[in-house]
């Protein structure tokens, strides 16, 4: 199990997943993507043990979607993990 959270209005605390003990938790805040990986009792700020370089393909997106409509960006990103296969 994973989690994804998405900080719009307001802040997620990584500690509120302990509960949980969710694995890795990814928080997109301010345009950024914090990966957390639990190790024994707290979180860990590292990359993503499931999905290597997500955060420059994330950040590639947002880039992106700056400058191009949304499914343009979709468009990219299907293409792009199709070519990772």
């Amino acid at each position: 199990m994973q989690a994804c959270e998405i900080d719009v209005t307001s802040y997620t605390d990584i500690n509120d997943f302990l509960p949980y003990r969710v694995p890795e938790v990814w928080i997109l805040k301010s345009n950024r993507l914090f990966i957390y990986r639990l190790q024994g009792e707290s979180y860990a700020l590292t990359e993503s043990s499931y999905f290597p370089n997500v955060r420059e393909i994330v950040q590639q997106c947002l880039q992106m979607a700056n400058e191009q409509t949304t499914s343009e960006v979709i468009r990219w990103l299907k293409n792009f993990l199709r070519e990772q296969q």
